[in-house]
């Protein structure tokens, strides 16, 4: 579809955008008069008429969350960074995928295109891998099923370095806090057909309301996509649904039940060989056997229980499964003659299948003249995983700027298998102290037995302890200062993994000191900090036993972080942010001493507003800039910096209608994201689609 027939459409079209709040949190019927919070603000959307003075700093607003702590905290007064994008941001600025909005996030890596298979994988947070969680319940893979299905998300929260205390596992950079919407007492809906370039077609609903008055609200919202990509032979079919139930009838027992459905199909884009300066759209692997299919349901449940005044239980549940058929063709080496050598796996399944159980006690008491905020719980993880997958024999090489492909299925090897569980066990504890109107305290520690059991490696168990302590200080009601330290464990990274010596391997850790300031008043909200992390344990080459490897490893990143948001006047709101990183290998046997972490730059910038043209107009623009830097971390090569520049248009053609225009890299940039030491990925070219709503 042409830009030209965009706009067509746009003038043509009657539709409108529908955003709901999300209930109170139960925390904030434990009120404390020491303790108690500004009231949240309410972003629901009020339906937009001529004369609507709707400030645009209160629509994206999140004044609170629960990014760094297990209960819901005012930010001004939590010890650490955090970043929250809310619904209305999400769809304002045109997000596509979770990477679009991780680019407001200045110290964030927004990782590969969604045409990437796995997406995930490739986040980080100042430096190093951040973790996905799920209304406080980790994930594992669960985005790399859709990354685009925002459908049940009403904010994305950032904790910006280690946060295991709050959030468990994972997460050595940071963590990327999902929060999905709840029902809403008065029936309302939503619906929105997406029409754009590369044969772009998306439609959804949102529904919810209270059924009588039973105290049971549903909320009920999907979305379906047929779409092609720009790259050759890859097209994206993908389709989730949520629903989610609550009932509150106002006695000392509220229920929570969600479930989600996710799945897609694709191709699994083996990218484009270092170097390469050929069509971006080129495709390398075999369109005539390759796939990519990937499913995932997942449900979670909990009770709020009022057992005492300001004191809630909450058992909590959480089942998923991440499942994936891929029969893949990937890049290696260049040979003679132009060519690219590749191989690949036929074939391929994964099953993993997740139980968390958890039991939560949240409260608020005075001890000693002094105002407590805590939460303590257990939390049990159990995971699962099985997989068999066959290499295909004798794949054949290929031009990269004159491709043929072979049509014919390759010879293919012996049959390999994987599997394995791992258990976890954690407890742990936080408590925000006020210790006088201007001084606060966060302390926090989570304790994790981990056990790792493998077929073709020993058991690895092990015992570890993660830890947060923080201060601030209100140097007046609108800025603070603030200190603190917060460490983080993993055990993806070392699963299977032993030492010469038949010794497992420990966790992998980081630690972060943060010290900075943070301002928040009704237009102006922004945060500043400088902050050091160090990752530990680290695998690197054993140099007594060749072959094998040894923990002895460590990395670090260091920088500064500024971000902000201003509403400048009336009709015109600005977000934005600037971060310097400077991440490298810092101890290591595999002589790479000083080597940068892959894909992290130097700088790393974004700027997004919003202009109100006319009463029911608004136009935007956004920028997001990435520095030089290398494209894995062996250093082999290096990626030019980029900016790549948005635009969109809104019509509120009525309350109940909106019709929007978006445009992505506008100026057409062709940029790059590393993927290993063969290959990388191209960004999204300039891109158009326009976006009809209704509201009813």
């Amino acid at each position: 579809m042409s830009i030209r027939m965009m706009v067509l459409v746009l003038l043509g079209a009657f539709a409108n955008t529908s955003v709901f709040a999300g209930p109170e949190d139960a925390d904030t019927r434990l009120a404390d008069s020491r303790l108690k919070q500004p009231d949240a603000i309410d972003i629901s959307l009020t339906p937009v008429e001529v004369q609507s003075t709707m400030e645009m700093s209160e629509k994206y607003a999140t004044p609170k969350s629960t990014a760094v702590t297990r209960f819901q905290a005012d930010n001004l007064i939590v010890p650490q960074s955090s970043q929250a994008i809310n619904w209305a941001q999400i769809q304002d600025s045109g997000a596509i995928d979770v990477g679009d909005v991780l680019k407001s996030v200045p110290s964030a890596y927004s990782g590969n295109s969604r045409t990437a298979p796995f997406a995930s994988m490739s986040w980080k947070i100042r430096g190093f891998d951040a973790s996905v969680t799920r209304n406080g319940f980790r994930q594992l893979f669960f985005e790399d099923v859709d990354q685009s299905a925002f459908s049940n998300v009403e904010r994305v929260e950032v904790i910006k370095g280690p946060g295991s205390v709050a959030l468990g596992m994972e997460g050595l950079g940071g963590s990327i806090h999902m929060i999905t919407k709840r029902p809403e007492r008065d029936f309302s809906g939503s619906a929105h057909v997406t029409l754009g370039q590369y044969d772009t077609k998306i439609g959804g609903f949102d529904l919810t309301g209270a059924i009588g008055d039973t105290g049971l609200g549903i909320r009920l919202n999907g979305e379906i996509e047929r779409s092609g990509t720009f790259v050759d032979h890859q097209d994206i079919d993908r389709d989730n649904v949520g629903l989610t139930l609550t009932w509150d009838r106002g006695g000392p027992v509220r229920a929570f039940f969600m479930t989600e459905y996710q799945q897609r199909e694709s191709s699994p884009n083996p990218g484009l060989p270092v170097g390469f300066s050929g069509k971006r759209s080129t495709y390398l692997g075999e369109p005539a056997f390759d796939y990519l299919n990937t499913w995932s349901p997942l449900i979670q449940t909990w009770l709020e229980i009022d057992i005492a005044e300001n004191w809630t239980l909450s058992p909590r549940y959480q089942r998923f499964e991440f499942n994936v058929n891929q029969q893949q063709v990937r890049l290696r080496d260049p040979i003679g003659g132009g060519l690219i050598s590749r191989n690949g796996r036929f074939n391929f399944h994964e099953r993993d299948m997740t139980d968390t159980y958890e039991l939560e006690l949240k409260g608020r008491f005075d001890l000693a003249g002094m105002a407590h905020q805590v939460a303590l719980g257990y939390t049990a993880e159990r995971h699962e995983w099985k997989g068999d997958w066959s290499n295909f024999a004798g794949v054949t090489a290929i031009n990269p700027y004159n491709p043929v492909y072979s049509n014919v299925l390759p010879a293919v090897g012996a049959l390999s298998t994987f599997s394995g569980q791992a258990d976890t066990d954690e407890f742990y504890v936080q408590d925000l102290i006020k210790l006088t109107d201007r001084f606060n305290l966060l302390l926090g520690l989570r304790q994790v037995e981990s056990r790792i059991d493998t077929p073709d490696s020993s058991d690895q168990d092990d015992r570890t302890n993660t830890f947060q302590v923080g201060a601030s200080y209100l140097l007046d009601p609108q800025w603070s200062l603030f200190a603190g330290m917060s460490t983080a464990m993993s055990i993806e990274g070392v699963i299977g993994g032993i030492s010469a010596d038949n010794k497992p391997f420990e966790p992998e850790r980081s630690r972060q000191r943060e010290i900075g300031i943070k301002h928040q008043s009704d237009k102006l909200s922004a945060s500043l900090s400088l902050f050091h992390i160090r990752f530990e344990n680290a695998t690197t080459e054993d140099p007594s036993n060749p072959g094998f490897q040894i923990q002895s490893g460590e990395q670090r990143s260091r920088g500064v972080e500024l971000e902000g948001a201003w509403q400048a006047a009336s009709d015109w709101y600005l977000s934005g942010g600037l971060a310097y990183i400077d991440a490298e290998i810092t101890k290591s046997n595999d002589g790479d001493v000083g080597n940068r972490l892959g894909n992290i730059a130097h700088l790393q910038a974004n700027l997004w507003t919003r202009y109100r043209l006319l009463p029911n107009v608004h136009v935007g623009l956004g920028a997001n800039h990435v520095g030089e830097r290398y494209g894995t971390i062996s250093n082999t090569y290096k990626l030019p910096s980029y900016t790549t520049v948005d635009a969109s248009l809104a019509w509120q053609i009525d309350p109940r209608l909106k019709a929007e225009l978006f445009v992505q890299n506008l100026f057409d940039k062709e940029y790059y994201t590393g993927n290993n030491n063969f290959s990388v990925y191209r960004g999204d070219p300039l891109t158009a689609y326009a976006r009809m709503m209704v509201n009813f």
